[in-house]
C-alpha cells in the first residue's frame, strides 16, 4: 500500500501562497531533474496561480535563474474550451505571466488544442498527448 505523507503549511495571505509555492516548485524541478533529468508539471488554471506564475519569471526573484526550464515540460489541468488568444485561457495566461518571460523550449510546451470547434474531440486529442509525450519522457513506461 501506498504511504502518502502530507505537510500542511498555513499562509496569512496570496503573496505568501505565491513564494510559498514558488520554492517548492524550485525545489521539485531541481529534485526531478537530478531524479529523471526532466520536470513534468500540469498547471492551474484561473486566478490564483497568476501571481505564482509571475513570481517564477520575474528578474528581481531569484526563483528564475534556479529552475534548469530546458528540462521542464509543461501541461495543462485544466482549461477553457476558448482560443489560445482568448482573454478567458488559461494557456494565455501562462504564456503572458510565465512562458513568454523564462527560456522554455516550445517542444516542452504541451497544451491542449482548443481551437479544435469538438470539445469531446480537443479531449481525446489531449490524452493521446499525454499518453505519448509521457511514454516518451518515462523511458521503460508501457
Amino acid at each position: 500500500m501506498l504511504s502518502v505523507k502530507f505537510d500542511i503549511q498555513v499562509v496569512t495571505n496570496a503573496e505568501e501562497l505565491s513564494l510559498k509555492a514558488a520554492e517548492e516548485f524550485v525545489h521539485r524541478a531541481e529534485e526531478a531533474v537530478q531524479a529523471r533529468g526532466i520536470f513534468t508539471i500540469a498547471l492551474a488554471g484561473g486566478s490564483t496561480p497568476k501571481s505564482l506564475y509571475t513570481l517564477l519569471a520575474s528578474d528581481t526573484a531569484s526563483f528564475r535563474e534556479q529552475v534548469p526550464w530546458n528540462k521542464v515540460h509543461f501541461f495543462w489541468g485544466d482549461e477553457r474550451h476558448v482560443p489560445p488568444d482568448h482573454p478567458d485561457s488559461n494557456y494565455r495566461m501562462v504564456q503572458e505571466r510565465l512562458l513568454s518571460q523564462v527560456p522554455v523550449p516550445p517542444e516542452n510546451v504541451h497544451r491542449i488544442l482548443t481551437e479544435n470547434p469538438d470539445v469531446g474531440k480537443a479531449a481525446d486529442e489531449y490524452e493521446q498527448v499525454l499518453g505519448v509525450v509521457l511514454r516518451k519522457l518515462s523511458p521503460g513506461a508501457k
